[in-house]
């Protein structure tokens, strides 16, 4: 991104988020690119867990949902977990991972197995 007068760069920001969420905001922030905008780790039995984030554009953030988060999770959570796009404009589509707050560590470990391509 540049602005008029100064190049921007990524870098990731420390800022506080749920405990219980933690682990999945910190796997999905590794991912060079992303960043993430909001999260909940839920509350049990009444409001699933959530982070929403952008990835590139809507092309890209469609291939790393559908393609690589989406079918793991299907398989491993059923309808436990929830992938989703959401685009309210061309330049910042974002990004939805929903699921149970009783699946959070389930879900950190799956999604910390696909990033780092853990066998």
């Amino acid at each position: 991104m540049v602005t008029e007068e100064h190049e921007q760069i990524w870098v990731k920001v420390n800022a506080p988020v749920d405990r219980g969420i933690a682990s999945i905001v910190s796997a999905l922030n590794s991912i060079e690119g992303l960043r993430t905008l909001d999260s909940c780790e839920g509350i049990a039995g009444h409001k699933p867990a959530h982070v929403y984030f952008n990835y590139g554009d809507w092309r890209s953030l469609s291939a790393f949902m559908f393609e690589k988060i989406g079918p793991a999770l299907w398989k491993e959570f059923g309808s436990e977990a929830t992938v989703s796009v959401e685009i309210f404009n061309e330049s910042e589509p974002l990004g939805k991972l929903s699921f149970e707050k009783e699946a959070t560590r389930r879900v950190a470990s799956l999604l910390t197995d696909l990033l780092y391509e853990r066998p």
